[in-house]
């Protein structure tokens, strides 16, 4: 029993919400536009980009023991520091790894299968980016997530890559509209990862860890982060007016309340690494409840 708890902890499945959110919309903005919906590709879908990310994981736990970071870091919690089974001695690293990379492989069977019925080298190309981005954020050589990228590496995935995924396999194609949609869910999911950066700032700065709190400071990090939680709204306000997204997808405005906690608590706490927990779980409900309506706003204008 005590392994089994161990490998749940390590999975962190909490963090699924990030595929979850952009799967159900590149699916809504399809039904929205064709009125066409498969449960089959979707539960496929789903469970494909959660595998990758479950893959990610893992291999982010092992590389990020191997540099050290996860070693130093005393401000780990539910949402930043790693799952810290390999710190606790409950999996040994390279078990860890080995999962890691039955997960990449598992989700990589999934996308092969989705090539050999739908066709198209768009499902292709999408997967080969998610895992190539998934590995190598923290291993070696690249390391994306140890120069500067992360928050680039991690809006490209669980907004335009999983989005356009999603819709692919539900439309048979590629479309600007999804790919609008995407950049809410891509932009909010950087920013869970910024206000994430805080609490493990000083862990990232003694490995050489470049993420943005570290390479632009804290003052001007935070700034970065209210401005972009403007910019989602913004970017809603501009395509729902521009008549490219739906009206009824302002229904996405009830996701605000949760903005506002994000917001306040971050300008007041991003100093203390205990208070700011608060903006985390904010910005994690954001992303998660903005999207799941944003969502919604799409499927009830192809319902009505």
């Amino acid at each position: 029993m005590a392994d089994l708890v161990a490998w749940v902890k390590a999975l962190r499945a909490h963090f699924l919400t990030a595929t979850f959110a952009p799967v159900v919309l590149g699916a809504s903005v399809a039904f929205g536009q064709t009125g066409l919906f498969s449960l089959h590709y979707f539960v496929l879908a789903l469970a494909g980009v959660s595998f990758i990310h479950l893959g990610a994981n893992m291999s982010n736990d092992y590389f990020d023991y191997k540099s050290g970071n996860d070693d130093v870091n005393i401000m780990g919690s539910e949402y930043s520091g790693g799952s810290r089974v390999i710190q606790e001695g409950l999996i040994r690293p390279r078990h860890i790894l080995y999962a890691s990379l039955i997960f990449f492989a598992a989700g990589s069977i999934i996308g092969l299968y989705f090539i050999l019925i739908l066709g198209g080298l768009e499902i292709l190309a999408l997967g080969f980016i998610g895992v190539f981005i998934g590995y190598f954020y923290t291993a070696e050589p690249l390391r994306l997530g140890y120069r500067g990228f992360a928050e680039l590496c991690n809006g490209i995935v669980f907004g335009p890559l999983i989005t356009l995924g999603s819709y692919h396999v539900q439309a048979g194609g590629l479309d600007t509209v999804a790919a609008f949609a995407s950049l809410i869910p891509g932009l909010l999911l950087a920013l869970v990862l910024l206000i994430n950066e805080f609490p493990d700032h000083e862990a990232d700065r003694h490995v050489g860890k470049r993420t943005m709190v570290v390479i632009l400071g804290k003052d001007t990090a935070i700034k970065a982060f209210k401005g972009g939680i403007a910019a989602s709204y913004l970017i809603l306000a501009f395509f729902v007016l521009s008549g490219i997204f739906p009206l009824l997808c302002l229904v996405s405005l009830f996701s605000v309340p949760f903005a506002y906690i994000a917001f306040s608590d971050a300008k007041k706490w991003y100093a203390d690494p205990i208070l700011i927990l608060r903006a985390n779980k904010a910005t994690f409900l954001l992303h998660f409840s903005f999207s799941l309506l944003l969502s919604a706003g799409f499927v009830l204008d192809g319902v009505f």
